[in-house]
């Protein structure tokens, strides 16, 4: 999984499982990917897996699921999860959001946080669309905002979110997308991984939060920006 955060970038591995563990530990995505489209069974490819967090929650509910992942320390990581998990049905594969490795119509669900809204992330939509099946859905998992995160990012990050979200006059509307809110948190219980996160996500923002009285988790509500791709003409 690409942290969904957006200041944060980092490709270490064991930083990546914290994360994984610390973004949304109740699996309120995966209550609402549920309700956008049922999984059970589907193919999916979750495009920027990481170390194959999704994969991993995912494995059990569906029909197969494709890692995507470009970075080789990450995509050799999610290997060794899924073997180490005896998980048949998960294929960790080298590729890009502008490059998947599956045929024209391929899967059932494209899921990936590697759609930035912008319109250079035009490329990745259009590529996610042709492995995708007429009918299927292409699922963004991005930050939507008004929430405790947003308080320790930039401001132009708010200020984009905020614009790109907006419900009729926004980018992922104008480009097709409907939007669903995640009201989810960021597990900061354990100390020791809440000052190892927050300076890496946040930095001096986040020192400065960890200086103070603090909550054990910060509101962060997530959007699954999804479309379906629809019948060829």
């Amino acid at each position: 999984m690409r942290p969904i955060l957006p200041a944060w970038t980092e490709t270490d591995p064991t930083l990546h499982a914290l994360l994984g563990a610390a973004i949304d530990p109740d699996r309120k995505v995966l209550d609402a990917l549920e309700r956008i489209t049922p999984i059970g069974g589907k193919r999916i490819a979750d495009v920027g897996t990481g170390i194959g967090h999704y994969p991993m929650l995912l494995a059990r509910r569906t029909g197969r699921t494709y890692g995507v992942e470009s970075d080789p320390l990450l995509r050799a990581e999610a290997q060794r999860r899924a073997a180490d998990a005896h998980q048949p049905n998960i294929r960790i594969v080298d590729g890009s959001p502008v490059a998947l490795p599956l045929r024209d119509g391929a899967v059932d669900i494209v899921l990936t946080s590697h759609v930035d809204p912008d319109d250079a992330s035009l490329a990745a939509v259009a590529e996610a669309c042709r492995v995708l099946r007429p009918g299927g859905r292409l699922i963004v998992i991005g930050h939507y905002g008004r929430d405790d995160v947003a308080s320790l990012l930039e401001p132009e990050v708010v200020e984009h979110a905020t614009e790109a979200t907006r419900r009729r006059t926004g980018w992922w509307a104008r480009n097709g997308f409907k939007i669903k809110v995640v009201h989810a948190r960021l597990d900061l219980g354990d100390e020791t991984t809440a000052h190892e996160l927050l300076p890496r996500l946040f930095g001096d923002r986040g020192r400065a939060y960890l200086m103070g009285p603090h909550s054990p988790s910060l509101r962060l509500n997530l959007g699954l920006f999804h479309r379906v791709r629809e019948p060829d003409a």
